[in-house]
């Protein structure tokens, strides 16, 4: 069984776009080594870079539901609303679509093509987590844990020498 390209909203999972007519989709997953060059002159690489999967998709779009499709396509970009990409072998998703170029032949009496490019969206989580005082820098800015209860203290003469010209102005 071969399967439809389709264009989906990650939501719902619902088709979008279904009047337009996939004619071309362009794949690209790459992974890149590092590369570095060693005392003797030879180059070594220990290292893999996953690169973003990108999709460039060429569409016509025609009939009576042209404009509309048109619009909705439109929204999705200007809304840079994550899409899923169902190829024949394989689903791509969450998908941006940033790019929105479309020819207008007069060949092509009512159609025009469009050509999509999308890029893989990776969000990023934040990681937080204790840092122990071993690996704090400066110790007294490691957080006030296990310090008991402190009291505070009036500053002495020498610190408040050293306040801001603000200060000396209104004391």
């Amino acid at each position: 069984m071969i399967t439809d390209v389709k264009i989906f909203d990650l939501d719902s999972f619902n088709t979008l776009f279904s009047s337009a007519s996939p004619i071309k989709v362009n794949v690209r997953d790459e992974h890149k080594a590092t590369k570095f060059q060693v005392e003797s002159g030879e180059t070594r690489s220990d290292h893999v870079v996953v690169e973003a999967i990108e999709i460039d998709m060429e569409l016509i779009l025609s009939g009576e539901d042209m404009k509309n499709t048109y619009e909705s396509i439109r929204q999705a970009f200007d809304k840079h609303q994550l899409l899923g990409i169902q190829t024949k072998v394989r689903t791509y998703s969450p998908m941006l679509m940033i790019n929105f170029p479309h020819d207008e032949l007069p060949e092509m009496l009512d159609a025009i093509k469009l050509s999509l490019h999308f890029t893989e969206w990776r969000t990023i989580e934040p990681e937080y987590g204790e840092l122990p005082p071993q690996k704090v820098e400066k110790k007294q800015q490691s957080g006030t844990v296990n310090r008991g209860k402190v009291q505070t203290q009036e500053a002495d003469e020498k610190t408040k020498k050293k306040g801001s010209v603000l200060t000396d102005i209104f004391g």
